[in-house]
């Protein structure tokens, strides 16, 4: 008897399946563009990837209509305050400018302490050198300072507008106790 002789072994064809890598680039691109919106999404909400250091940097141009303490009181008072570290009223002390600098140093003898509810007799803090009006040695302001600043937020100056301010900030100061910081 003969042997058969083996025929040559061959491996399977492999059916290639254009549809399914038309789904899978599919996907992937649906998934990289999913990405990208939410990331910008999320810059958006987060100040473009701004930090507390990076608002050193703004412009001398936005800082008086944000610290000037004219207009209504902030949308939502409680959550203001609960993202200061520092809500004062006093008498200017000292003014320091530099020439280099685009920031004034403030030294302020606090005459009443909003936030923390005890400070020191004199704190200081920077004021934008576009601020208006002007810090002057003896003048009546009241001040806010965000946590993690070293920057005054608001900057109200004169019986007046301190008044208007110190009354939002007596209405909203009990519930911001109870109020979690949300930057933002």
């Amino acid at each position: 008897m003969t042997r058969p002789v083996p025929s040559r072994l061959t491996r399977p064809t492999r059916r290639r399946h254009p549809a399914l890598r038309v789904l899978a680039y599919g996907t992937l691109a649906t998934a990289v563009i999913a990405g990208m919106v939410t990331g910008v999404a999320w810059l958006g909400a987060n100040n473009g990837g701004a930090t507390a250091d990076s608002s050193s940097a703004q412009s001398k141009s936005d800082a008086p209509a944000k610290v000037s303490g004219d207009g209504p009181p902030p949308s939502d008072p409680e959550q203001v305050l609960a993202c200061d570290r520092l809500v004062v009223e006093g008498t200017v002390a000292r003014v320091e400018t530099r020439a280099d600098d685009p920031w004034t140093t403030v030294v302020l003898t606090v005459i009443r302490s909003y936030k923390p509810a005890k400070s020191p007799s004199q704190v200081s803090f920077l004021l934008d050198g576009g601020a208006a009006p002007k810090p002057r040695t003896g003048q009546h302001v009241l001040v806010e300072v965000g946590r993690g600043q070293r920057n005054a937020s608001l900057w109200a100056v004169g019986d007046t507008r301190v008044a208007a301010n110190r009354a939002w900030i007596l209405q909203a100061l009990p519930g911001s106790l109870h109020t979690t910081c949300s930057p933002g």
